[in-house]
């Protein structure tokens, strides 16, 4: 498994750079806050939703603790084979706490 740190991400966001981040909580937890330009794809409605994910690029999936996110990681790679796929590194938790401590997660 691939992971990636909050402070990279940050960097990657603020680069711009060409990634697809994906929230893959409940919806009214990502309602409530999500990382700047994620899309909502909750873990239960991913096997319908699978043409959203961008596989030809970087993907970065996460979830509160980064604990669910190996399971969606395991999934995404089988079904597919995305190349550049990440878990960011503790969650939104550790996004929050360690970079934007203002989000209310």
């Amino acid at each position: 498994m691939n992971f990636i740190s909050p402070e990279e991400l940050k960097s990657m966001l603020d680069a711009h750079e060409p990634i697809q981040l994906i929230d893959t909580r409940e919806t009214e937890k990502y309602e409530s806050c999500h990382i700047h330009t994620a899309i909502s794809i909750p873990q239960l409605e991913l096997p319908g939703r699978l043409q959203e994910v961008n596989k030809d690029g970087t993907v970065i999936i996460y979830c509160i603790y980064g604990m669910k996110s190996e399971q969606v990681y395991i999934y995404l790679k089988d079904k597919l084979k995305i190349k550049k796929l990440f878990i960011l590194e503790g969650g939104i938790y550790q996004y929050a706490r360690d970079i934007d401590p203002s989000m209310p997660v």
